[in-house]
């Protein structure tokens, strides 16, 4: 029997910067991109600031920092996809401590949905390739939807797919966009600090990660939904 658990019954989880760690595959693919237009490669440290809305939000601010046109970016978009869907698990690894968190999930008895802006196809290739995929329930892409995060559109079709009404869920992301996408779905929200956000992100939150390892503590801790923000 699965164990005792908390009010919630699912916990959403966005990928990037929340269980892996993927900037270096997002970065070659990046720069193999803007090479074929001509263009400088972005550094490590730039790199950081321009994931997480997704691979034509990425391409646009490379094109911007490299001295490019952003309004290429949907022409690249094939490109940059052909480039990176078969590297995208290639230098890209778990967080430490991330599976043993999600593992603890599943055992809860906890639904688990991935709820990323990263295209679909590419996110199977990383839970695959890190051991994940059996223990997630269903995946919301970039691609998936005509919306993206902070839209709540995304978080919506996991819920529905799990069958799990929003106040019975929480999603747990390192970004801005997770936490407001969280707030219009009407789900609790736990920041991963130790992601790619910024440090104000967590204004909003209803409670801070600061290790992926103490994610289960974490959503038990969290207040009633009466308390939760609003």
């Amino acid at each position: 029997m699965p164990a005792a658990r908390s009010r919630f019954d699912a916990v959403l989880l966005d990928l990037d910067g929340t269980l892996v760690d993927s900037l270096a595959d997002l970065r070659t693919a990046l720069n193999a991109t803007l090479a074929r237009d001509g263009l400088p490669p972005v550094t490590a440290a730039a790199m950081r600031a321009m994931v997480g809305d997704g691979a034509p939000a990425l391409l646009r601010r490379g094109l911007l920092a490299s001295g490019g046109d952003p309004d290429r970016a949907p022409d690249l978009l094939p490109d940059f996809l052909a480039v990176y869907e078969p590297i995208a698990a290639a230098g890209t690894a778990l967080f430490r401590g991330a599976a043993g968190a999600v593992r603890a999930l599943r055992a809860a008895g906890f639904a688990l949905a991935i709820v990323t802006n990263k295209p679909a196809r590419a996110t199977g290739l990383i839970l695959d390739s890190v051991g994940l995929a059996p223990l997630i329930d269903t995946v919301v892409g970039g691609d998936t939807l005509p919306q993206r995060k902070p839209d709540p559109a995304p978080l919506h079709e996991a819920l529905r797919r799990l069958r799990v009404e929003p106040g019975r869920a929480v999603m747990v992301g390192d970004m801005h966009h997770d936490i407001a996408a969280a707030r219009a779905a009407g789900t609790a929200a736990i920041l991963a600090r130790y992601g790619y956000g910024r440090p104000d992100d967590a204004t909003s939150a209803d409670a801070v990660l600061d290790d992926i390892g103490g994610l289960r503590a974490a959503i038990e801790a969290l207040p009633s939904g009466r308390a939760l923000a609003s």
